[in-house]
C-alpha cells in the first residue's frame, strides 16, 4: 500500500499541476526570495500528491463514492464543514491574526478575502460585481449536479467523476453561502508570508484535477480536435442532450416522490 502511494504516476502529477503553477507565479512575482520561502511553497505538493495517490488506490477498488441524493448530501456536508471552521475562526481568532498549527510552516489565521478566491488575490484581480458572479456560480453549481448525473447515466460510473462533482459542488456551494451574504471570504489556512486560503480552494483544486483525470482515463471520450466549427456543433449538441436528460430526470424524480407520498398517505 505504501509503495503504491509513493510510486509516481501520471494521476498524481495531475494533482500537483495547479499548485506547481501557483509556485511559478509566486516565483515570477518575487515571492520566493529565500530557501525557506521556497520550502514553504513546495511542501503542500506532498499533500496533493498524497491525495492523488489515495484516490488512485481507491479507484482500483470501487467506481462510486455514493449514489444520487447521498452524493449530494455529502457535497453539502463538505461545504458546511468549511463554514463550521470559518465560524470557529471568526469567533475565537481576532481579525488579521494567526495561531500556529505547524510553527513556521502553517498557521490558522483570520483573514478576509474580498476578491472571492486565493487565486484572484494572488493575481491581484480586482473585486467584481457580486450579482453576475453569483448568478454564474449558481449556474455552474446546477450544471455540476445535472452534468454529473448525465455523465454517469450516459458515459460511465467513475470514482473520478464522483470526486470531481463532490469537490466542485462543495467549493461552489461554500462560495455561494458566504460571498453574497458577507461580501468577502474568510480565509484561514495560512502559509506564512505567502498565501491564505480555505477548504473551498482545496476542494476546487482537487475537483479540477479529478476532471482532468477522468477526461484522460475514460477511453470512451474523444480527445481529438475536430476543428472549431465541429467542436462548437458538438458542444451545442451536448448542451441540448444534458438539458433534455435533466428535464426527464426531474420528471422521473417528481413522479417517484409523488408515488411515495401517495403510498405513505
Amino acid at each position: 500500500m505504501l509503495l503504491q502511494l509513493l510510486r509516481p504516476t501520471w494521476i498524481k502529477i495531475i494533482f500537483l499541476a495547479e499548485w506547481l503553477i501557483f509556485i511559478l507565479i509566486t516565483w515570477f512575482q518575487g515571492g520566493l526570495d529565500s530557501r525557506r520561502q521556497a520550502l514553504i511553497a513546495a511542501y503542500p505538493l506532498l499533500f496533493f500528491y498524497a491525495i492523488g495517490g489515495v484516490f488512485e488506490i481507491v479507484s482500483r477498488k470501487t467506481r462510486q463514492i455514493a449514489r444520487g441524493w447521498r452524493l449530494l448530501l455529502t457535497a453539502v456536508g463538505l461545504a458546511l464543514f468549511d463554514h463550521a471552521i470559518k465560524l470557529w475562526v471568526a469567533t475565537f481568532i481576532p481579525y488579521r491574526t494567526a495561531r500556529p498549527l505547524i510553527p513556521g510552516w502553517l498557521n490558522l489565521a483570520h483573514n478576509c478575502n474580498f476578491q472571492g478566491s486565493w487565486v484572484f488575490s494572488q493575481l491581484d484581480v480586482p473585486a467584481v460585481n457580486l450579482i453576475p458572479l453569483s448568478i454564474t456560480a449558481f449556474f455552474m453549481l446546477s450544471c455540476s449536479w445535472f452534468g454529473h448525473r448525465y455523465y454517469v447515466a450516459c458515459q460511465r460510473t467513475s470514482l473520478w467523476a464522483d470526486v470531481a462533482f463532490l469537490s466542485v459542488f462543495a467549493g461552489l456551494l461554500s462560495w455561494l453561502i458566504e460571498m453574497p451574504l458577507r461580501g468577502h471570504i474568510v480565509d484561514f489556512l495560512c502559509l506564512p508570508n505567502m498565501v491564505t486560503a480555505d477548504l473551498k480552494d482545496i476542494y476546487l483544486t482537487i475537483g479540477i484535477a479529478a476532471i482532468f483525470v477522468e477526461t484522460l482515463d475514460n477511453p470512451g471520450l474523444s480527445r481529438s480536435w475536430q476543428g472549431g466549427r465541429q467542436e462548437l456543433v458538438n458542444l451545442t449538441q451536448l448542451a441540448k442532450d444534458v438539458v433534455a436528460f435533466s428535464r426527464q430526470d426531474l420528471r422521473d424524480s417528481w413522479r417517484k416522490l409523488t408515488r411515495q407520498n401517495n403510498l405513505e398517505g
